[in-house]
């Protein structure tokens, strides 16, 4: 039983820490590129990105998401 809590546990925290790992060299690689207003050339940026949230919202975006809104006001 004592066995099976400890693998759990480690695997918890190796779960939490590659989750930091890859925020972190993320928005490293964000920083020393100055990309946070255009889209991300590597997949860990763009993995940091959908970890934490972010995103850039295009004018493509914006006009679609104008669009579906029925009670906007002009």
């Amino acid at each position: 039983m004592i066995y099976v809590v400890a693998v759990i546990a480690l695997l918890v925290t190796g779960v939490v820490i590659g989750v930091i790992a890859v925020v972190s060299l993320g928005i490293h690689r964000e920083e020393r590129a100055l990309s946070l207003t255009g889209g991300t050339r590597d997949p860990v940026a763009r993995g940091a990105r959908r970890l934490t949230g972010v995103y850039v919202r295009t004018p493509d975006m914006a006009r679609w998401s104008s669009l579906s809104r029925d009670d906007t006001l002009v």
